[in-house]
């Protein structure tokens, strides 16, 4: 990870050494926040790369960004940006995003920690992914990614574009020094020029690292083969991942149908998420995420953007993982069989939970996919205790008299905890944030209001105010 660092420090301090002329980007803002419970409302937290304390408290965060250069067939692009907060919780100064980038035709490489790019312009809850939503803070790695790229001899009606990419997540977790590998593939056919449809698999993995009771875990090149394969383990290997695949495995397929305007957008996605072989063959149905999505290309109108998106995670492809096998079942069977005797249906997939990487899907205690799947306190470790969940969310986005642009986000959800530890409660969660029209002041002012009201979370209200100021300084 220091050599990491180190080079992507070089990378920097060379391209800004560079004769060429490129703009570099800059923010700088300071917040506030207080509340009426000793922590924040869910959406004052939720989404905000894991910057957001969860206490009442201020933040300064500071950012510097170049854009691409267009004049040479490599572009070059790099980013710094840092955040610290005084709260309750506690002090902390955070390295948020550090990078470099390299561009070429259609492909990019991105080295080192950079936030996920938005998407649905920000009203999305999840960002348009269940797996990876912007929940928390980043993770330090390479990911070689690609345009679209249109397949020869089809006239442009197919394109395909993929991702490569290893991470390290460097939280304090119950595991330490965990790899992290993800990949993707998707396919966009556009029948029409009004029509696209894209499908695509993205699939993520942690790997290796070292277990408290169970000591160092395979991490070997032939391991990283067996992680890209989703193989079983091999020596060394618990018995869990030699039955099943080595280290922890999840993902999400993806179908997005994008109906182009002139002057707007119409979007629907689904996401699947699995965790094993019964979420990829749909055994898992009906749960996923289903979104509609409006977007206007004109910023400035009352109502610029609207999602929708239903959330349902509570079948998990069933309540068991496995059964007492029958007679004529147990006759067809391997005696050398994990599970002789048993009949394994593939249920209680328990979304971003797992045995030896016990924290789950989760990075500095914070859901890494989407926020309705619930972190907290199961013994003395932070695991997912609510991904059993039925949810709505709207986001609205727009501009009021063409002067002060606004966001609204509403969220109702049932939550019923996981198939070991059952409850139902439900939730209320809501957000108003609103830029101000002081034009004649030198930064902006932006306020937010927040409210939580249910069983999940404590009935809460929540105020922010936030000056920041962005600019452009020409090299």
């Amino acid at each position: 990870m220091r050599i990491l660092f180190v080079g992507i420090l070089v990378i920097l301090f060379s391209l800004s050494g560079q004769g060429q002329k490129r703009d570099i980007v800059y923010n700088a803002s300071l917040s506030g926040f207080v509340s009426t419970q000793k922590t924040l409302p869910f959406w004052a937290v939720s989404n905000r790369h894991g910057l957001m304390p969860n206490g009442n408290g201020t933040l300064l965060e500071l950012g510097l960004y170049s854009d691409f250069t267009n004049k040479h067939k490599i572009q070059f692009a790099y980013g710094i940006s840092a955040g610290g907060y005084l709260s309750r919780p506690g002090n902390k100064i955070i390295l948020d995003q550090l990078f470099a980038s390299a561009r070429w035709r259609n492909l990019r490489l991105d080295l080192g920690m950079i936030h996920p790019e938005e998407q649905y312009n920000g009203v999305s809850s999840t960002n348009g992914d269940f797996v990876r939503s912007g929940n928390s803070r980043t993770f330090p790695g390479y990911n070689l990614r690609s345009e679209f790229i249109k397949v020869p001899l089809t006239k442009g009606i197919i394109a395909f574009r993929f991702n490569w990419a290893d991470y390290m997540m460097i939280d304090d977790s119950y595991m330490k020094d965990i790899r992290l590998h993800n990949k993707s593939l998707y396919v966009k056919i556009k029948p029409h020029h009004r029509l696209e449809i894209i499908a695509g698999l993205e699939h993520w993995a942690q790997w290796a690292g070292k277990h408290p009771t169970l000591g160092k875990q395979p991490g070997s090149f032939s391991d990283y083969s067996r992680i890209i394969f989703a193989e079983g383990g091999g020596a060394g290997s618990t018995v869990s991942d030699s039955i099943n695949a080595l280290g922890n495995h999840l993902g999400r397929e993806h179908l997005r149908i994008n109906y182009l305007a002139d002057n707007y957008i119409l979007s629907f996605y689904h996401d699947i998420p699995f965790e094993d072989g019964s979420g990829t063959d749909f055994r898992s149905f009906p749960d996923g995420t289903y979104c509609f999505y409006y977007g206007s290309k004109n910023p400035e109108q009352w109502i610029s953007d609207v999602i929708y998106e239903f959330y349902y995670t509570k079948y998990q492809s069933g309540s068991q993982h496995d059964r007492p096998a029958t007679p004529d079942e147990i006759a067809k069977q391997d005696p050398n069989s994990h599970f002789y005797g048993r009949k394994v249906l593939g249920g209680c997939d328990n979304y971003f939970n797992n045995g030896e990487y016990a924290n789950g899907w989760t990075l500095y205690g914070q859901v890494i996919g989407s926020p309705f799947m619930t972190p907290g306190l199961s013994g003395n470790l932070i695991r997912i205790i609510n991904n059993r969940v039925i949810a709505h969310h709207i986001g609205i986005k727009g501009m009021a008299w063409k002067t002060t642009p606004y966001k609204l986000m509403l969220s109702y959800s049932k939550n019923y905890g996981t198939y070991k530890d059952k409850f139902n409660k439900d939730q209320f969660s809501g957000a108003l944030e609103v830029t101000l029209p002081f034009h004649n002041l030198p930064f902006s002012v932006e306020t937010g209001i927040y409210g939580d009201l249910g069983k999940l979370f404590k009935d809460n209200f929540g105020f922010t105010v936030k000056l920041s100021r962005k600019g452009k300084l020409l090299k």
